[in-house]
């Protein structure tokens, strides 16, 4: 009889449990695995959420600092040409009142009852609608923009012309005639040309009010003669106490730019407004729309004068729009104040710059901004300005920049 051999075969259970482990993972290590994939999503979605951050923070910095350059580019640009084409008749035509019609409808000084649009609604000279003729002033804290939680910024006064050829006034040979004007020479002038008229024989108030008018489009210059037509969106033959055939004969025509070729006068005002838009508005409205946006997330805008005490040309202090250079001292038009605009040979300004939104990773307790910001720290405490912000205001990122401008055309003064 032959030995009974147990079955070598595994059993069920035995191949099952075989079949699972071949198959994959068990319950516990599944579980496991869950776990820590758990952990690692967690961790790489707040590695994301710290890259993310940080990038809106470098993008939101390099905003600002391309935001700041090109401000600050543009109103470089425009303060170096301020007083272009009429800043060797400094003496007589600084301060003068200017009049000023487009289309035929008075535009300067402005209708009674207008202003202008915002933000620049509130700015004043001191005498309302009244503009005066000086090549760069400051309106100390004239807007108020809505981002700014009520802290008021300074606006720029900025007059140049653009003609370019001689830059020299050129006296009358005769009284003017109501359309026409008899010059000594005619040499820049060019059909369509913007003129800026003063007298050099003062007004028994002070300087005597200057008169904008244009050359027709029928002028020739090539002819030589001393006659010169006028015509044209910008002609007046006189408003208000500025009229044509009022000038003496020691009046004065200055070629200020030409329309028609893209070199129109600059007679512009530069201010911040609402949601930090830094905004320039043209007087004369040759820009179309008058109104413009420079740049935007401006959050103030601070100025200061660079005076030459002894004429020689060179800054020699610093001075606060007020007292003697407040706006309503340098525009009233007396003999007083076409001195003090001559001593004007540089502008500091200073801009504070804003991210767009506040820092969403930013801890309340410990805000990424101070709490303060200091523009002309170097000038001391009569003439630095200190910005004291709120804990709301301090989620935000800002950036101070400062530039100081020189007057060129006034460098050449004596």
């Amino acid at each position: 009889m032959r030995p009974h051999r147990r079955s070598a075969r595994p059993t069920l259970r035995a191949r099952h449990g075989r079949r699972l482990a071949a198959a994959g993972m068990t319950l516990v290590e599944l579980l496991v695995a869950l776990l820590v994939g758990s952990f690692v999503a967690i961790a790489v979605v707040g590695v994301l959420a710290v890259a993310e951050s940080g990038k809106r923070q470098t993008l939101a910095g390099s905003d600002m600092g391309q935001v700041g350059a090109y401000a600050m580019t543009q109103l470089d640009r425009m303060l170096r040409s301020a007083g272009s084409g009429y800043a060797r008749s400094a003496s007589y035509l600084f301060g003068c009142r200017l009049h000023a019609a487009r289309g035929g409808t008075q535009i300067l000084p402005l209708p009674s009852g207008s202003t202008l649009p915002a933000p620049f609604a509130s700015v004043t000279t001191g005498s309302s609608g009244v503009f005066r003729l000086a090549p760069a002033v400051i309106a100390a804290g004239q807007t108020t923009p809505s981002a700014a939680g009520g802290r008021t910024s300074d606006v720029l006064l900025v007059m140049s012309g653009q003609s370019g050829q001689g830059e020299v006034a050129l006296p009358f040979s005769t009284d003017a005639q109501a359309a026409a004007l008899q010059l000594g020479s005619t040499v820049g002038l060019s059909a369509g040309e913007v003129l800026l008229i003063g007298d050099q024989q003062p007004a028994s108030t002070g300087t005597a009010p200057c008169l904008i008018t244009q050359v027709s489009s029928s002028f020739d210059a090539s002819s030589g003669s001393g006659a010169v037509p006028l015509a044209g969106t910008y002609y007046s033959g006189g408003i208000d106490s500025a009229v044509l055939t009022d000038y003496s004969p020691s009046a004065t025509a200055s070629a200020l730019g030409n329309p028609g070729n893209g070199n129109a006068p600059q007679l512009l005002a530069i201010g911040v407004g609402d949601a930090g838009t830094l905004y320039v508005h043209d007087l004369l409205q040759a820009a179309s729309p008058a109104l413009q946006a420079l740049a935007d997330g401006v959050f103030v805008m601070q100025a200061l004068y660079g005076v030459d005490t002894d004429g020689d040309r060179v800054v020699d202090g610093w001075q606060a729009p007020s007292g003697d250079y407040a706006i309503s001292a340098l525009m009233d038009g007396s003999a007083a104040a076409n001195a003090r605009l001559r001593t004007i040979v540089a502008i500091r300004l200073g801009l504070v710059l804003r991210a767009n939104r506040p820092d969403e990773s930013a801890d309340p307790a410990r805000p990424p901004a101070p709490e303060t910001l200091t523009l002309f720290s170097d000038l001391g405490s009569s003439l630095k300005r200190t910005l004291t912000l709120t804990k709301a205001e301090r989620l935000y990122r800002y950036r101070t920049l400062e530039a100081t401008v020189p007057l060129r055309n006034l460098l050449i003064l004596k």
